[in-house]
C-alpha cells in the first residue's frame, strides 16, 4: 500500500497533468481549426509539438509515462491509466508526423523548386522522386488532420474516466473550477456536467472545490464559490452555509476585523462544522492565540482578546 505521501505526490502529479492536458487541448483545437483554413504555419506547430519541455505535447507525454507507464494491467483502474498514456502516446507521434507534413510543404517544397530552377536537367530523376515525395506528403496532410482529431477526442475521453474516479481528490476540482473555460471548451459536458458525474449535483462540486480553496487560505475565492453554491442548490444549504461562516472568519481575520473574524468563527463552531474539520478548528485557534499582539493595548483591544481567548479554547477542545 503507497505511503500518505507518496499518494499526495501522486495528487499533485495528476493535477499537472489536468493543467498540461487541458492547454494542449486549447492549442491543438486551434490549429487544427486553423489548418482547416490553411492559416498554420510549420512555425507555429513547432512550437507546440517538439522534442523537449518547450512544447506542452511533449510535458503531457513525460507527464503521463512517469504517472501511468507500467507493464502490469492488475486492476481497470490501472488499465484506464495505461489506455490513457497510450492514447497520449500516439497523439504525441501522430502530431509529429503534422509537423513533419508542415515542414514538407513550407520548408521542403520551395527548396526544391529554387534547386530545380537552378539546376537545369542534369538531376531530373532526383527531381522526379523529390516530386513523389512532396506529393505522398500533400495527400498525407488531410489524413493525418483527421487522425490527430479523432485522436484528440478519443484521449479527451479517456482523461475524463480518469478524472471521475479521482472525485475525493479536492485539489483536481479545484483545478477543473480554475480552469472553468478550458473545462468547457474540452469536454462535452462543459465544466457543470463534469462536477455533476463527480459529485453527484454541480453544488456539490463547488463545495468540495472551495474546501480546496480554503486549504490554500484562498478565502475570498473560497467565498465566491460557496456563494455559487448557495445558488445551485437544490437541497438542504447548512454544509454551505458552515464553511461560509469558518471562510467569513478567517478572511475577516486577515483584513483585521477582529470582532467580526471572532463572531463568525464563533458561529462556524456553534453549527458543528469543527467536528468535521478538525484542521481548520486548528488553524483558526492558532490564528487566535496571535491577537494579544495585533490589537491596541486599551479596552476594547482587551475585550477582544479576551474573547479569541475564550474562543480558542473552545475550538482547542474540539480539534484534539
Amino acid at each position: 500500500m503507497p505511503s500518505r505521501a507518496a499518494a499526495v505526490t501522486n495528487a499533485s502529479d495528476f493535477v499537472q497533468l489536468l493543467r498540461e492536458f487541458l492547454v494542449a487541448h486549447e492549442q491543438l483545437t486551434s490549429l487544427l481549426d486553423r489548418l482547416a483554413t490553411d492559416d498554420v504555419s510549420f512555425g507555429a506547430i513547432r512550437e507546440f509539438v517538439g522534442d523537449d519541455d518547450r512544447s506542452v505535447l511533449y510535458r503531457l507525454k513525460e507527464k503521463s509515462h512517469g504517472l501511468f507507464r507500467s507493464d502490469r494491467f492488475a486492476s481497470k483502474a490501472v488499465r484506464r491509466e495505461a489506455l490513457f498514456d497510450l492514447a497520449v502516446g500516439s497523439l504525441f507521434h501522430e502530431s509529429m508526423k503534422l509537423r513533419e507534413s508542415l515542414y514538407q510543404r513550407e520548408v521542403y517544397a520551395p527548396r526544391v523548386a529554387s534547386l530545380r530552377a537552378a539546376a537545369g536537367n542534369e538531376a531530373e530523376a532526383l527531381f522526379v522522386e523529390f516530386d513523389r515525395i512532396l506529393e505522398r506528403s500533400g495527400g498525407r496532410l488531410t489524413e493525418v488532420v483527421m487522425e490527430v482529431r479523432d485522436l484528440l477526442s478519443q484521449t479527451r475521453d479517456q482523461f475524463r474516466l480518469l478524472i471521475v474516479e479521482r472525485a475525493g481528490e479536492r485539489g483536481v476540482t479545484r483545478t477543473l473550477l480554475s480552469r472553468r473555460k478550458e473545462v468547457d471548451a474540452a469536454f462535452p459536458e462543459r465544466f457543470k456536467g463534469l462536477l455533476e458525474t463527480m459529485h453527484g449535483d454541480f453544488a456539490s462540486g463547488l463545495v468540495e472545490a472551495a474546501h480546496a480553496l480554503v486549504d490554500s487560505a484562498y478565502f475570498i475565492e473560497a467565498a465566491k464559490t460557496l456563494r455559487e453554491a448557495a445558488r445551485e442548490s437544490v437541497s438542504s444549504r447548512a454544509g454551505i452555509d458552515q464553511l461560509q461562516r469558518y471562510v467569513e472568519g478567517m478572511q475577516a481575520f486577515l483584513d483585521g476585523d477582529y470582532a467580526t473574524s471572532i463572531a463568525s468563527l464563533d458561529a462556524w463552531v456553534d453549527l458543528g462544522a469543527h467536528e468535521n474539520e478538525r484542521e481548520f478548528g486548528r488553524r483558526a485557534a492558532s490564528a487566535l492565540g496571535r491577537l494579544g499582539r495585533l490589537v491596541d493595548n486599551d479596552a476594547e483591544g482587551a475585550a477582544i482578546v479576551d474573547s479569541a481567548k475564550q474562543l480558542q479554547l473552545r475550538l482547542e477542545a474540539a480539534s484534539i
